[in-house]
């Protein structure tokens, strides 16, 4: 057996927000234990915070030998169970590892945000015009506001300013 299948990558599930315990726990077990991480804008209040959370909840990759640390991994403090097939242990193409590792900056994987263009088709998902279907006008003050083009029914067209963050296209 060569080295390189002594030592795959495996998909470990955590119990729920215990990805980083287990990856601290793998640390004297696996090989490798990699969490990929997510930066993304949420609202919260009102206002626009960022935060650093899994990019797949409950889940991180361990890269391990199979034979001699299956245990060892499958009943680590805060694993839920190493994600298998049929009884078997998955082995995740090294590939995919690499893909996600290279997307992110010391494990942190951050989303463009979108770019609307004028007299796109957009949906209001929050706040009170939420659920209402308008047409994208203009980003205000860098991308955080934006103005949007409501129709009233018996009116005219309305422009409405909202946080960028209200919007899906």
């Amino acid at each position: 057996m060569s080295a390189s299948e002594a030592c795959d990558w495996y998909l470990v599930r955590t119990k729920s927000q215990k990805e980083r315990w287990v990856q601290d726990q793998l640390k004297n077990v696996a090989a490798e234990a990699f969490l990929p991480m997510l930066r993304s804008r949420t609202r919260c209040f009102g206002r626009v915070m960022v935060t650093v959370k899994p990019l797949f909840p409950c889940y991180l990759f361990a890269r391990f030998n199979l034979k001699e640390r299956y245990f060892d991994v499958k009943y680590a403090a805060g694993v839920h169970s190493v994600v298998s097939i049929g009884g078997e242990p998955v082995v995740v193409p090294l590939a995919i590892v690499e893909e996600i590792r290279r997307r992110g900056v010391d494990g942190v994987v951050e989303l463009p945000q979108r770019r609307l263009d004028p007299g796109q088709k957009i949906r209001v998902i929050d706040g009170p015009f939420r659920d209402i279907e308008a047409i994208f006008d203009r980003y205000l003050s860098g991308s955080e506001r934006v103005a949007i083009l409501l129709d009233v029914i018996g009116a005219s067209t309305i422009r409405v300013v909202l946080p960028s963050s209200c919007l899906a296209q």
